[in-house]
Order: C-alpha cells, then sequence, then structure tokens
C-alpha cells in the first residue's frame, strides 16, 4: 500500500464535514503527525536490501490448525482467533466480529507491484461462522480489500472510519449497512454491544488523489462485561494511547500490532515496533494481548520471525508475564479464563 499511498496528490471530499476545531481535521484532509515523504521512499527503495528470501520451514512454523468445531461453538468465554494480517475473530456469547478482514491474495488492488501473501487465512470465508459486524482501521490496501468486501456484503454491519462510508456505497453496500464514526464516537449495535472508534497515528489513501480524505484510527468494542481494543495500523504515539487506557480501559483484550516497521528512519512515524507494542499493551492498561500485523505479507524489510522474536524477547527483559502478550500461529483461538 507504500507504493500506491507514495504516488502523491490530493482533493476536497464533500462528504466530510470538516471541523477545524478538532486537531486532526483540516480544512478539506485530515491532519497526520507523520505523512510520508516520497524522496525518503526512494531513498528507503536506493538504501535498503530487499528482505531475505522466504524459508519454507519459517513460514510453515507461523501456520497452525483451527479449531472449527470450536469457532462454530457460541463462546460462553471471550475468544479471538488470528486469521492472519490484522485479520482476527472475535467471539462472546453469540456476537461474532472481525477486524481489518483480508481474505484473498494481494495486500494491493492487484498482484503486479507485491508479493502474494506467504501464509493462508488461517479461515476461509466458507469455515467463517456467521459475522454480525466488521470493524475497519482505514483504507490502506492491506486494511480494506475490496474482494473480501464483496464476500460479506450487506450481510454484516460495517463501522469505518469518517469519510470511508462513500467507498462502501460505490461497491453497492447499502447505506443502512455502513456506520462511519470520528474519532471518540460510540455507536451501539445493539443493546449488549457498543461500538467506539479511538485515535491512531497514521494516515490513508487509495489512489493519487485521496490523501486522507478518510480518517484512520482503532476500535473499542464493548460486549456485555468484556471491552476489547483493535489498535489498527499506528506509529508509537505519547499521548494517544494513554488517554485511550484512561477513557475506555481497561482492556480484557487488545489486538496489537507489532510489524512492517523496517527501516525505522522511514517506518517509525506509521508503524510501532515489538517495544512500542508492548508500550502500548501497559498505557492502555490490557490484561491480555494479540499480536497482530506480521507473518502475512512481506510490507517491509524485517526478516519474517522477528517482530515475534523481539516480542518476547521485550516482555522478558520487562519482567512482564509473557502469556500476557505472546504469538500464536494464524488460524489458533485464544480463549481468555
Amino acid at each position: 500500500h507504500l507504493i500506491c499511498g507514495l504516488l502523491c496528490g490530493c482533493s476536497s471530499y464533500p462528504g466530510v464535514d470538516f471541523d477545524t476545531s478538532k486537531e486532526h481535521h483540516g480544512a478539506s484532509q485530515f491532519i497526520t503527525q507523520q505523512k510520508p515523504s516520497l524522496v525518503k521512499y526512494f531513498f528507503m527503495r536506493l538504501r535498503e536490501d530487499g528482505p531475505a528470501p522466504l524459508d519454507p520451514d519459517e513460514v510453515a512454523s507461523l501456520v497452525g490448525s483451527a479449531d472449527l468445531a470450536l469457532i462454530e461453538s457460541v463462546a460462553t468465554k471471550p475468544r479471538v482467533t488470528w486469521i492472519g494480517h490484522a485479520t482476527t475473530l472475535v467471539q462472546y456469547r453469540g456476537i461474532n466480529y472481525l477486524t481489518d478482514p483480508h481474505l484473498t491474495q494481494y495486500p494491493f488492488s492487484n498482484g503486479f507491484y507485491v508479493e502474494p501473501r506467504y501464509t493462508q487465512p488461517g479461515l476461509s470465508f466458507e469455515q467463517l461462522p456467521p459475522i454480525d459486524f466488521v470493524v475497519i482501521s482505514h483504507n490502506h490496501y492491506d486494511s480494506l480489500d475490496r474482494d473480501t468486501v464483496a464476500m460479506f456484503g450487506d450481510s454484516v454491519m460495517w463501522y469505518v472510519p469518517l469519510g470511508l462510508k462513500r467507498w462502501f456505497l460505490g461497491r453497492g453496500i447499502s447505506a443502512d449497512r455502513v456506520v462511519e464514526l470520528d474519532w471518540w464516537q460510540s455507536q451501539r449495535f445493539n443493546d449488549r454491544v457498543e461500538v467506539t472508534m479511538t485515535p491512531a497515528q497514521h494516515w490513508s489513501k487509495r489512489n493519487p488523489w485521496d490523501t486522507n480524505e478518510s480518517l484512520w484510527g482503532g476500535w473499542v468494542v464493548e460486549i456485555d462485561d468484556f471491552r476489547s481494543y483493535f489498535v489498527g495500523d499506528t506509529g508509537y504515539n505519547d499521548s494517544y494511547f494513554k488517554e485511550i487506557g484512561s477513557r475506555l480501559g481497561p482492556f480484557r483484550l487488545a489486538m496489537i500490532p507489532i510489524g512492517a516497521y523496517e527501516p525505522r528512519y522511514f517506518m517509525a512515524g506509521h508503524h510501532v515496533d515489538p517495544a512500542q507494542a508492548v508500550d502500548i499493551h501497559l498505557e492502555v492498561n490490557a490484561l491480555q494481548s494479540l499480536p497482530i500485523h506480521w507473518g502475512t505479507f512481506q510490507l517491509t524489510t524485517e526478516p519474517i520471525l522477528e517482530p515475534a522474536q523481539l516480542l518476547t524477547s521485550e516482555m522478558n527483559k520487562r519482567g512482564l508475564p509473557p502469556e500476557q502478550f505472546s504469538p500464536i500461529k494464524i488460524g489458533e483461538t485464544l480463549i481468555l479464563d
């Protein structure tokens, strides 16, 4: 998504009433702290070696077996299944929701510019239980996949960042199936479920004309007594996560990105590294965190297994119980006791 996103250009989006009294609203686009630089991008491509060739044994070590009988059952305890990249299935007391579902092969509109996924989804579309709603963090291609959206269509409710509803309507999704929210806004799915959008440090772009015309962020979902937090794509921010923890935490479950962080001189503003992911885990007061946004697409230059290795090392270095924030395999389910 960086290749497409860095081909600059922007225009106003008439579907958004920008409120310049808010720090993240500009006059005609949303404001990011770390807008990617085309110059830095080409410098990176000239300076950096590509990632090491994928080792088939390392790829195989990332993939587990999904427990389909468990997934099809009603979750009396909260549980989360990692489907791959930023796609998770969260289940509790008959409610099933997905984060950033991506079930196809390429993290772009086609396979010409990018490599296909090197690990397949832990669950296929046909293996998923009935999904109640989906939360979308932002419009980059590895988080918002056109063909996956078409699979679900109007069968789910879509919670999307401000400015992104028009994209869904353009793909035939009914207006009453898309809820568009700004940071800190909430919407009830039903009398048991509340969904709230939260800040993140990132940006948005799908073509040369829509720079930051839709927002980006994370999502807090409260189902009865179970509160979960999907961070979305983000760089580290000194204030956002402390405020999220203070206002909406603690969280029984947080889904925190740990990959796509190298080289740091280019990626630091947009994606956290594993040490910063641990900072987020602590600052939002998560009892349990699941590492996501790694192990699926080769988006940046770090080795395939490094994010998980560095996460484990960082938890040990800080004297934190490893099981609080530990990698699982794609397809596996974490049950929260």
